[in-house]
């Protein structure tokens, strides 16, 4: 299954491979992967432990050159790092030295883009996303989902075409990874972002995603993938997993693909 045809492709992988070299011989992390995000899209990728999501993550954002085949955004092939992709990881990796605000302009700063505009923009983003009287704070004294929050406003600050996030609420309690599940994904929808999310929750990745891709066992390939339709009208990630009979149909298929190929 691919994006829609009425939709314009934002990003594209057709046949990537990767095989990483070692002193003790070479592992192959991916095969032949291909799959294609429509612009807007939300698209999750579940699969089992060390099936090689996270090196797929890192060939789109261009850290990793892919073995064979090939990443495209909006039809320019991808070869190394660009501001079209913003990446936000599993740990929110924020300076601890530096404050709230320094820290969400981080991006712009480094690619010489921070000014008077820039601030105003960054201070409005953290204002819009309950982070407001908070700029002269230190990462120290925020929780661990308010950290996050800032994370996502410097990656959005950049204004990158395509979100990458690698298990960016892996490592909150439970209570606050729903609510962050619910908040980040309204934010990024009405941000409109194409987003590509790596995750081991199953319910995560239905109650978030317009479609689920399913990896194989290493090397990871798609084995199956699901348009998700929970017939609620809305996108919101508690609602999927309370209030939407397809959603347990969903998670029992893709757990059985995971099973099957674990």
């Amino acid at each position: 299954m691919t994006a829609p045809s009425s939709l314009k492709p934002r990003l594209s992988l057709k046949g990537v491979s990767l095989t990483y070299q070692h002193r003790h011989g070479e592992t192959e992390a991916l095969r032949d992967v291909s799959l294609t995000v429509a612009s807007e899209e939300f698209v999750s990728i579940v699969g089992p432990s060390g099936c090689g999501k996270s090196s797929l993550l890192s060939v789109v954002a261009g850290l990793i050159r892919p073995t064979a085949g090939e990443v495209r955004i909006d039809g320019d092939l991808v070869e190394r790092p660009t501001p079209k992709v913003g990446y936000m990881l599993q740990h929110d990796h924020l300076f601890p030295w530096r404050t709230i605000l320094d820290n969400a302009l981080l991006g712009l700063e480094v690619m010489g883009r921070r000014d008077a505009a820039a601030v105003r923009k960054v201070r409005s983003m953290l204002e819009r996303y309950g982070l407001g009287g908070f700029e002269r704070y230190y990462p120290r004294q925020l929780s661990g989902g308010m950290r996050q929050r800032v994370a996502l406003v410097r990656t959005l600050a950049t204004d990158p075409e395509v979100l990458l996030l690698d298990e960016p609420f892996a490592s909150l309690d439970y209570q606050t990874r729903l609510a962050l599940e619910d908040e980040i994904g309204h934010i990024l929808r009405e941000e409109r972002k194409t987003v590509v999310l790596v995750t081991h929750d199953i319910s995560e990745a239905i109650a978030m995603s317009d479609r689920v891709v399913v990896l194989s066992h290493r090397p990871g390939t798609v084995v199956a993938e699901h348009r998700i339709d929970l017939g609620l009208g809305t996108h919101s990630a508690l609602s999927a997993r309370n209030d939407s009979p397809a959603f347990r149909t969903y998670f029992a298929a893709v757990w059985k693909e995971l099973d099957v190929h674990a």
